[in-house]
């Protein structure tokens, strides 16, 4: 048997004649969001479970972590049977009135629900080594109070939200954006008292980190919890501050590579597997502010046709939960094999509880049914999915625009279908609302190239012009060159309402498409954009019709960090631009007193534009990773 150990940071093999002192049917390590359900449910089966969690409680996110309500999800599983239970208790006069599910509640009701079931939990423990013969997971070695201990499993199911566990036995996996790595930001949370008298929480984005380096997660815990938002001078007036919570709000780490993948690209075009075992459901909930460093498909939705607002059902195969090549294993939660486009949104709560429970189901058919997970029969893994609604009967993809207080309240909103009446289309696209319009227009492609056309030709029509040449854009159209330059020399502000909130503006969808379609022509203004902020100067900017940004700083960081995407995407294919290009930005980059800044993202006013993030470094990272090719 070969025991793999991390040891500073690096994992090494070594052969091993330790002898296992427990066997479990299943080890689940970390006992969060997704963790909690899978050694509940799993127990609740009948089996043997053990809980290995390196915090004092169940629940991670959504109670040590503070994030007490939901935002989106879809809703059946295990975990509201607890929530219910939380609820009922949170109605008696006994307990502080709570703004969302009750954390200190939620812990105590899922302590009871394991112990009732069975489950061995240990606390303050956690995973050093994991014992493998051949390419099969056989048991683990951790660490407890108590001392070090040597376990065998039928399945460990690694819920550590970083894949921990995936990483030891040498999964393969991806982390962040292909661009330069970078995953979503993260919050830090702190628990308010309200003037109605109900506990509940705050936060904003609170800075990046990579999770995969001890000395970085630190970092952010130290920073975070001295932000302006947290750390006052003096705390007066309310809501008053009770604590600040110790979990980070983690929205995006590894995410493995299994034996299938679900990527955004795929959904878009239809092609999702006939086998689902959950549905996630969400909108694409991109944190980040830095829109320019994202993969062109992201781009296309999010700024192109400021798609930020509608939902959608993506199903998840069981392959997702399964680590490619590797037996004994099972991922459940944030870190299961999406690509970084879809993973901002499958990692909700609801959504991640289900992960947890159906990892727990998976494990048990595989062992009772004596059956490889690979083999498992889809009908019978439904029927467990379907008996306590973590799947339920006709649940297909679809696309909805809904609020998350509309999603909470249970309202029933229709799906959002595709345009494909022209009258229909025209319509949209010449009304503020128009993003929903342009994606349909992408997605007809070819056969609604000469109405666009047409339609780019009546400017008279303000939005309809421009919002067709936005289409053809996407669909790769040169015709739509001239629109486009005329949007950038005018410094169009003008703001969509396409979603309910984090707009693109359309100068900035304009540069990206002038990028992606090699117009050398715009080239001096994207240079001029570059060489210096003092146009930003005389722009009006009417900042309380959108959020995205927040003051001139920021305006200036989106239109230099555009530029510099599209002015090296044209000089890729225009090699007579790159000297100009290089000498530009290294000189640029190099001054002391260029200043790239974004601020964080909030969902509350008292907070927006208060915590400010300095780009310099990442722009200079990404410019010198971007050309270095030109080098080579």
């Amino acid at each position: 048997m070969r025991l793999m150990e991390k040891h500073a940071g690096v994992i090494t093999p070594s052969t091993s004649t330790a002898a296992f002192e427990d066997h479990y049917d299943v080890i689940v390590v970390g006992l969060g969001t997704a963790g909690s359900m899978a050694a509940i449910s799993a127990a609740q089966r009948g089996l043997k479970v053990l809980g290995i969690e390196k915090l004092s409680c169940m629940g991670g996110t959504g109670t040590t972590g503070g994030v007490v309500g939901y935002y989106y999800g879809n809703r059946g599983g295990v975990f509201e049977s607890i929530d219910s239970q939380v609820a009922a208790y949170q109605r008696q006069d006994d307990f502080v009135p709570f703004q969302g599910v009750h954390a200190e509640i939620k812990n105590w009701v899922m302590d009871s629900e394991a112990v009732k079931a069975g489950v061995d939990v240990e606390y303050e423990s956690y995973v050093v080594g994991v014992y493998m013969e051949g390419q099969a997971v056989k048991g683990l070695r951790w660490v407890s109070p108590t001392g070090v201990h040597h376990t065998s499993a039928k399945f460990v199911i690694d819920s550590t939200g970083n894949a921990e566990v995936c990483e030891i036995a040498g999964c393969s996996f991806d982390m962040g954006r292909e661009m330069d790595g970078t995953c979503q930001p993260f919050s830090n949370v702190q628990m308010r008292l309200y003037p109605n008298q109900k506990v509940g929480n705050f936060y904003t984005d609170s800075g990046y980190m990579d999770i995969s380096k001890a000395e970085d997660v630190t970092r952010s815990i130290f920073e975070s919890n001295l932000l302006g938002t947290h750390l006052q001078e003096r705390y007066e007036a309310e809501p008053l501050l009770l604590k600040i919570c110790q979990l980070l709000g983690i929205r995006e780490s590894r995410n493995i590579v299994g034996e299938e993948r679900v990527t955004f690209a795929d959904f878009l075009e239809g092609r999702v597997t006939r086998e689902p075992v959950f549905l996630g459901f969400s909108n694409l909930d991109n944190h980040g502010k830095d829109m320019a460093f994202e993969s062109n498909l992201q781009q296309d939705w999010l700024v192109a046709a400021s798609l930020f607002g509608p939902c959608f059902n993506v199903p998840i195969p069981r392959g997702a939960l399964i680590p490619k090549g590797v037996d004994g294993l099972l991922a459940a939660g944030r870190c299961i094999s999406l690509d970084h486009d879809i993973a901002s949104a499958i990692r909700q709560k609801r959504d991640m509880e289900k992960c947890g429970e159906t990892a727990a189901n998976m494990a048990f058919l595989s062992i009772t049914k004596e059956v490889p997970i690979r083999e498992l029969s889809y009908e019978q893994l439904v029927e467990l999915q379907l008996e306590t609604g973590c799947m339920k009967a006709g649940d297909r993809p679809e696309f909805k625009e809904i609020t998350p207080q509309e999603s909470n309240e249970k309202l029933a909103v229709p799906a959002m279908k595709w345009m494909n009446d022209p009258q229909e289309l025209k319509e949209a696209l010449n009304s503020d609302k128009s993003g929903f319009a342009i994606w349909s227009a992408k997605r007809l492609g070819d056969q609604m190239r000469g109405t666009l056309l047409n339609w780019m030709g009546e400017q008279e029509h303000g939005l309809l012009y421009k919002n067709s040449a936005l289409a053809l854009g996407l669909i790769g159209d040169p015709a739509c060159l001239p629109v486009l330059r005329e949007m950038v020399y005018r410094r169009d502000l003008y703001v969509p309402k396409s979603s309910r909130k984090f707009n693109q503006p359309h100068v900035f969808a304009a540069i990206y498409l002038l990028g992606r379609l090699k117009d050398q022509d715009i080239m001096p203004e994207l240079l001029s954009f570059m060489q210096s902020d003092a146009f930003i100067d005389k722009m009006d900017v009417d900042r309380s019709n959108d959020e995205f940004i927040f003051d001139l700083k920021e305006l200036y960081f989106q239109f230099f960090s555009f530029s510099m995407i599209a002015a090296i995407r044209i000089a890729d294919a225009f090699p007579e631009w790159r000297s100009q290009v290089t000498e530009l930005l290294t000189k640029r980059l190099a001054d002391p007193n260029l200043e790239l800044v974004i601020t964080l993202k909030t969902h509350l006013k008292e907070a927006n534009g208060f915590l400010k993030k300095n780009m310099n470094d990442r722009v200079k990272y990404i410019y010198e990773t971007r050309v270095q090719h030109w080098l080579d």
